[in-house]
């Protein structure tokens, strides 16, 4: 293989391009698991970097390739046969900065802190990136992030997250507090930096600190006081005010704060989380809905996971943003997009919520039957509706084993018996035959899947979590 198919990517003398694919490639190859592979891929990204920093026409060199053989090599033998690439020697330069010292250096500058393209470039130097130090400088970023989150923006987080694969010390680290620790991080609001650059250091982290804490209060009353003592140091944030606004839903009618949002989307009109709060209360209020406000409510936004206070009670202001785009959607006849985000809400067992994914998985169904045919994406289709649909699951039921059949049919059979002794008591003046068959047809199936719902709901509850992990891994 050259260092270009190590690599995954074409030819290039793009030197971000080349980080980009070691980055992702760092992902899938670790040095405790597979020395081998790793060494392969740290010389390929440094002889990528060296024809990349060479004067020469690329398409004039054969890249260096790597033989199956490789991976079992004799040191003196490799290094004897290795095709050497012959480089003018540099002049002595000053040590570089660890990678430790360049990330305080930046987390200091706020300008430098707050800016992506500085992080960007920091996150993916050589050094950060050597085989030595990759390990060391992955376990201090985690921890430098866990311990310093709030202070920086939040694509600068997920940049982190993505580069390094942070989410893999979230799952496996034994360090419980870190995991947590990151976890929140990964978790907190897009909240914007640029409007605090000219604060003193010290009234900035405290004005930071507040304004989280203003956003995190479950008590109306609570917020107020963390608002008030934020507007003191630093009045004119646009996330304190609309913390301020949106937190008075339940004070304030739904019409009252309908206008304040549309006075905040005027001066900043590109706010995410606004856009997303004025889409849900047209919704809420049966408004016709604003387009350009589902665009900007794709985008990453705070107030948009449900929470309870300390009684387990909602916090309305809080919105299920899944469930509110699912919902719209689904008024578009977009039933896809409806379908993808309906499942990831929040409380799926709520029957509006409920019905709509099984008309998405029915009109699913339906296609499949008409088009493709595939047996097994159909059997997937049944097996996920099952979760949504007492009736899909009391046929999926029946289908799954014969013997399912006679179970059903028995449990119908007493339901019947039943209703024919209450009938042959209270139709002694009546058509007893005419009386019961209206009461049967109209009622057996009705009792017996009620006599069925906890059945179902225990079956639901059991196996929908782990059919979606076992889908989504696989589709990953």
């Amino acid at each position: 293989m050259t260092v270009w198919e190590i690599l995954q990517i074409e030819k290039t003398t793009d030197k971000r391009a080349i980080k980009c694919a070691y980055a992702k490639a760092l992902k899938y190859t670790h040095p405790d698991d597979d020395p081998a592979a790793f060494q392969k891929l740290k010389e390929s990204f440094d002889i990528a970097l060296k024809y990349q920093e060479s004067d020469w026409d690329m398409d004039d060199f054969e890249p260096i390739v790597f033989s199956v053989a490789d991976d079992e090599y004799n040191t003196d033998e490799q290094t004897a046969k290795k095709p050497q690439l012959q480089l003018e020697p540099l002049e002595l330069e000053e040590k570089e900065p660890s990678f430790m010292e360049q990330l305080n250096v930046v987390f200091a500058n706020f300008s430098e802190r707050i800016n992506i393209e500085v992080w960007r470039d920091l996150l993916q130097t050589d050094s950060s990136f050597s085989m030595d130090g990759y390990d060391s400088n992955k376990t201090y970023l985690a921890n430098f992030i866990a311990e310093n989150a709030m202070f920086l923006p939040k694509e600068i987080i997920k940049l982190a997250f993505e580069l390094y694969n942070l989410d893999e010390i979230v799952l496996n680290s034994f360090n419980e507090r870190l995991a947590i620790n990151l976890r929140n991080a990964k978790n907190l609001p897009p909240f914007s930096f640029e409007a605090l650059e000219n604060l003193d250091e010290h009234s900035r982290n405290t004005f930071i600190m507040t304004r989280y804490a203003a956003y995190n209060c479950l008590e109306r009353r609570g917020i107020e006081s963390h608002i008030k003592r934020a507007k003191i140091i630093f009045a004119s944030d646009p996330d304190l005010e609309l913390i301020d606004i949106i937190s008075s839903t339940g004070k304030l009618n739904q019409a009252t704060i309908l206008k304040r949002i549309n006075q905040f989307i005027e001066k900043n009109s590109e706010n995410p989380t606004a856009r997303m709060y004025r889409l849900f209360l047209n919704q809420k209020m049966k408004n016709p809905i604003n387009l350009d406000d589902l665009e900007y409510a794709l985008l990453d936004t705070y107030f948009s996971v449900p929470k309870e206070n300390e009684f387990f009670d909602d916090i309305i202001y809080h919105v299920d943003k899944n469930k509110l785009l699912g919902f719209i959607y689904f008024d578009l006849k977009k039933y896809s997009m409806a379908y993808s985000y309906l499942i990831k809400a929040a409380d799926t067992s709520v029957k509006s919520v409920r019905d709509r994914i099984a008309f998405c998985l029915k009109l699913d169904l339906k296609r499949e039957k008409e088009t493709t045919k595939n047996k097994a994406r159909i059997q997937d289709i049944s097996t996920e509706l099952s979760f949504y649909s007492i009736f899909a699951y009391e046929l999926w039921y029946l289908k799954l084993r014969p013997k399912n059949v006679f179970s059903v049919l028995f449990s119908m059979a007493k339901v019947a018996i039943l209703i024919m002794l209450l009938t042959s008591i209270f139709a002694e003046d009546l058509n007893f035959w005419r009386v019961f068959w209206i009461i049967f047809l109209g009622n057996t199936i009705g009792v017996h899947l009620l006599f069925r719902k906890n059945i179902w709901i225990k079956y639901r509850d059991e196996n929908r979590e782990e059919y979606y992990r076992n889908k989504f891994a696989n589709i990953k």
